[in-house]
């Protein structure tokens, strides 16, 4: 060992560069010039003249050899310096080769770093992989609309990151979260099959999704957060669970294990999977909400369509297969179904409608008892049930409409119109996650559905009520053209009701001297029928008569006043009846009665288009009984207009005549009126000037143009004042038109001076000029004065007002001027001129005055 040691401390292999050297300075120089030094000496060869010349120049060239040589030396010895310097900061290195030798030392250097370029390039291949995978799902996204095919690739993508061969990926069901569905799998065989359900709390993967966070499970046997042994569907103890997580919230996991069982998971293969399934679940969330959108544009166009559908002209059951159709564009079923309540028994429902793609076992109108099935929960509790096919159905209904070899579930969904229910629609063959999924356009829909049944159901109503009113409209004109052939007139008016209402037969009775006589009848011979006399209170329709109240029965025989008589007489058989009094002045004259309704059973309507036709028979019979009274009445009031109408207002004659039979008289009443006041300037010396009888012939030409505009215009003339008069507009009726036909009434006065005087002039041989004012107020109207003498006029405040206007229109002639009541009061904006201010009374506030602008 010590020769060793000894051997080592001196080998060349152990020493430095310089020591190197050195030795080869020696062997290639010293050793060289002592050989022929000795040589030289030996063979005297020193004497020779060129000699020293040439050991000088030998000398010169090995010093400068020598010199070169030193200074790669020198280089090689930095180069040992600055690497093993560097690497000495990063890598570990060998403390001999750092004394003595430089190769060595940078042979070692160079191989470390050999070493760690590997492992980075290693780490590098690593990372290109994950950014290739990243690459592959970022151009999947592109290429696929499936997300079933995104999370198969990105389980196929993360087993080929950490070396892993068996995994799956499952997804949380919705809405309930309670259970994960395995969307995609890799190597469980038949522990994950796609679409297996695995229960939430049962499920290790439960974790990740609490928590956000993956979960690295080392070896499950052992892991005290689980406290059990590893299961088959597992493969090894060592596994990852990484959640999916969304913008949101997590929407599932990705579970990933290896077959070889001694490799382990570590932290560095959580961290390789981050960001490719946070890649994933983005992607996912994106085609997510693509699907939803996709599907609430698809949503959108057939509500669209069924709402065109629905105001378009299509009606019963051509709109409901229209709405059918846009369903079946949205909805997976194989049939649909509209049950609605039975017109004549409220206890069934009625198959009203249905498009089907399988066979079917009932028919459109087939109507079923709906107590103690599905159909009546649905109906009680308002809100949809889900009827799974394969049970014991026990009613008639469910057996028909849900027991079906091709039917394997139902959904039961209440129609329901202003918080009743309608109706129920049946979807066969759609499973709960559709019925979720679907849910707001499900009920979308059965609004809409509601509105196309309420649309029929008017549409009918009206088609039923057009059909009625032209009845009546017919029997109007028979009645009002037959006025005194009575016997036609009824006669016509039972068949017309027999077309209306499609009964077998009908009669119509008339009280005379307290019991019913038969007048008219159709499909029953008048004859045999007026030999019975039916007291009143005998038989239904005595007891019509007698009530005054009308009767609908179904079962006519078993109602406690059917008497039968008609029917023994004259050997119909009378099933049901709908009978209706006739009543005029709060007493009953007579009774309409129609017997068994051909079609369903009597309902309210025919009950009231019943009642029409006796009202208008009524009036008739009325109209025929008063005729000559109406005459007597309409000569006494065309006496009694031709005396007073010179006198007052054809309003007010008209109030007296329809108040003439009250006890007392017209009584005043506190209105808002709008007073017109027209005076002529200058009156008093211009009467003067041409005299009496000329001023009266002047007067009345000028009363009756100005009087005939204010009747124009809806006005009367209350008073007349010697040279003018007060005009009334309001009184007695009041419209919403009084100031403006007052204004419109004072403009056409204005422009019909040109014509007044042009008469004057031809006349009298002089011009008049006016002053008009028009104030809104309120008065007291009415007949005022006493007994013997009274005037229909008004009194109060607003009369002294438009008296007090009138004298302003002094300094404006032949124009018009209004109070800022009346303005307001007016409907129509007037091109106006504010004059200033004015007061009615020195305790009142003052009012606007506004001159009329008329047009050139």
């Amino acid at each position: 060992m010590h020769s060793k040691a000894w051997f080592d401390q001196y080998s060349i292999e152990n020493k430095g560069l310089y020591y190197k050297l050195s030795l080869i300075f020696g062997l290639f120089f010293i050793v060289p010039v002592l050989g022929f030094l000795y040589f030289a000496v030996k063979y005297e060869i020193l004497y020779d003249d060129y000699l020293p010349l040439f050991f000088v120049t030998l000398l010169i060239f090995f010093f400068f050899g020598f010199n070169i040589l030193r200074r790669l030396f020198d280089s090689i010895h930095a180069i040992s310096k600055n690497v093993s310097r560097g690497v000495a900061e990063d890598l570990p290195r060998t403390s001999t080769a750092e004394k003595v030798n430089e190769f060595d030392q940078i042979i070692q250097a160079f191989q470390s770093l050999e070493c760690e370029l590997k492992n980075k390039l290693q780490h590098l291949d690593r990372k290109s992989t994950e950014l290739a995978t990243l690459k592959e799902l970022s151009d999947l996204c592109y290429m696929t609309y499936n997300s079933e095919d995104l999370l198969y690739l990105t389980l196929e993508r993360a087993l080929k990151l950490v070396d892993a061969d068996i995994g799956s990926a499952m997804i949380l069901n919705r809405p309930g979260r309670d259970a994960f569905i395995i969307e995609a799998t890799i190597g469980l065989s038949e522990f994950g099959k796609k679409g297996t359900e695995v229960f939430f709390d049962d499920s290790i993967a439960r974790y990740a999704v609490l928590n956000k966070a993956p979960l690295l499970v080392e070896n499950i046997e052992t892991d005290e957060r689980f406290g059990r042994q590893a299961r088959a569907r597992y493969a090894t103890k060592s596994f990852i669970c990484m959640p999916l997580k969304s913008m949101h919230d997590v929407i599932g996991v990705l579970t990933i294990s290896r077959r070889k069982a001694e490799r382990i998971f570590t932290q560095a293969d959580v961290d390789v999977l981050t960001p490719l399934l946070g890649s994933a679940a983005f992607t996912y969330d994106n085609l997510s909400l693509m699907k939803e959108n996709e599907t609430l544009r698809k949503h959108l166009i057939s509500l669209g369509m069924i709402s065109r559908s629905i105001t378009s002209s299509l009606k019963g059951s051509e709109l409901m297969h229209a709405l059918f159709q846009e369903m079946k564009k949205n909805i997976p079923f194989d049939l649909v179904a509209i049950l609605g309540f039975d017109a004549n028994n409220t206890r069934n429902l009625t198959v009203m409608d249905y498009m089907s793609f399988i066979p079917v076992t009932f028919n459109r109108g087939d109507s079923f008892p709906y107590g103690g099935s599905f159909f009546d929960a649905v109906i009680k509790q308002l809100h949809a049930v889900f009827i799974e096919a394969k049970q014991d159905f026990k009613t008639i209904i469910e057996q028909r409409l849900l027991q079906h070899e091709e039917a394997h579930s139902t959904l039961a969904i209440p129609l329901k119109a202003e918080g009743k229910i309608i109706g129920v629609l049946l979807l066969y063959n759609i499973s709960q996650d559709e019925w979720i999924n679907h849910v707001d356009f499900i009920n979308l829909m059965s609004d809409h559905l509601v509105e196309a049944m309420e649309k029929d159901r008017m549409l009918g109503a009206m088609i039923k009520r057009d059909q009625e009113l032209e009845t009546l409209r017919l029997i109007g004109i028979t009645l009002s053209s037959s006025m005194f052939r009575l016997a036609e007139m009824l006669s016509y008016t039972m068949e017309m009701i027999k077309t209306a209402i499609d009964v077998e037969a009908g009669y119509l009775l008339l009280i005379e001297k307290d019991a019913l006589t038969f007048a008219a009848a159709f499909n029953f011979d008048l004859d045999k029928l007026q030999r019975i006399k039916l007291p009143q209170g005998e038989g239904i329709a005595g007891y019509v008569a007698h009530r005054g109240l009308p009767v609908i029965t179904h079962q006519a025989r078993r109602h406690p006043h059917f008497s039968g008589i008609v029917d023994r007489e004259t050997g119909f058989t009378t099933r049901s009846i709908l009978a209706v009094p006739m009543i005029s002045q709060g007493h009953v004259i007579g009774v309409i009665e129609i017997l068994n309704k051909k079609e369903g059973l009597f309902t309210a309507e025919d009950e009231q288009l019943l009642q029409s036709v006796a009202t208008s028979v009524t009036i008739a019979l009325e109209n025929a009984r008063l005729y000559e009274e109406t005459v007597a009445m309409a000569e006494k009031e065309r006496g009694i207009r031709h005396v007073f109408q010179k006198f007052v207002p054809k309003a007010v004659v008209d109030k007296i005549i329809t108040g003439s039979d009250q006890d007392g008289p017209i009584i005043e009443e506190f209105k808002t009126l709008t007073l017109l006041n027209i005076d002529i300037r200058g009156f008093s010396p211009l009467a003067k000037k041409i005299g009496p009888q000329k001023t009266v012939a002047m007067l009345n030409h000028f009363f009756s143009v100005m009087g005939n505009i204010v009747f124009d215009h809806h006005g009367i003339v209350d008073k007349y004042l010697g040279d003018g008069f007060l005009a009334l507009f309001g009184a007695p009726a009041a419209s919403a038109d009084d100031a403006d036909n007052a204004v419109l009434a004072a403009r056409e006065m204005r422009q019909a001076m040109a014509e007044v005087n042009r008469f004057c002039k031809s006349q009298i041989d002089a011009e008049l000029t006016i002053g008009l004012s028009i104030h809104t107020g309120e008065v007291v109207v009415g007949n005022i004065g006493f007994e013997k003498k009274m005037d229909y006029t008004v009194i109060g405040d607003a009369v002294n007002f438009v008296f007090k206007l009138q004298a302003l229109c002094k300094e404006w002639p032949n124009d018009i001027l209004l109070s800022e009541t009346t303005v307001h009061a007016a409907k129509s904006r007037f091109d106006l001129d504010q004059i200033g201010l004015f007061e009615i009374e020195s305790a009142r506030e003052k009012l606007k005055i506004y001159r009329l602008v008329l047009n050139a």
